[in-house]
């Protein structure tokens, strides 16, 4: 919900943001307001890169905003541009959006995903750091942490340590549980 002087507004978010989101705290992000028949509609994004690739999801025929945002509050940006560039339609498996339109998606987005989001992180199983952030995050989480404060304490961790330093999931797990034993 976002307070606009003591008027609320619902926010559709997508799951980078929800990730980050703790109950209770404030929180920034960048949105976009759809005026349609239908009425308004604000959309939440974790990042501009979020709401660029959720701006070319409504270029594509029968994709409206409700649409567009399931697909991405389900999967983030790197599965679903992963699942374009392969033409992976299975990939694409959310309520609401049908074989037709998950290939119709794919179809239309191809050639402008591979010029606009070429440098965007692959969704696939990952290996390294993301895998590593990944692990950490459910264990966290396990242990009752929300992810936004997964999230946080893990680049916290990241960011006080050195350069160089090679992670591991254990070593990133205890520096991050530190943390947020701090806390």
């Amino acid at each position: 919900m976002l307070d606009v002087s003591g008027f609320g507004i619902e926010v559709y978010p997508t799951k980078a943001l929800l990730a980050s989101a703790v109950l209770g705290e404030e929180m920034k992000c960048v949105a976009y307001l759809q005026i349609s028949d239908a009425g308004l509609a604000m959309f939440g994004f974790a990042s501009e890169t979020e709401r660029d690739f959720f701006l070319e999801l409504l270029q594509v025929k029968t994709v409206g905003g409700k649409l567009a945002i399931t697909l991405m509050r389900y999967l983030d940006i790197g599965h679903i541009i992963e699942a374009v560039k392969n033409g992976n339609v299975s990939m694409l498996s959310v309520p609401g959006l049908g074989a037709k339109r998950a290939e119709r998606i794919c179809f239309e987005l191809k050639p402008k995903i591979e010029k606009k989001f070429a440098g965007v992180a692959s969704g696939a199983p990952a290996t390294g750091e993301a895998s590593f952030d990944s692990f950490v995050t459910d264990a966290l989480s396990g242990l009752g942490f929300s992810h936004g404060e997964c999230a946080r304490a893990i680049a916290t961790a990241k960011a006080q340590a050195d350069d160089d330093v090679k992670w591991s999931e254990e070593s990133l797990l205890m520096a991050s549980l530190s943390i947020l034993q701090r806390r």
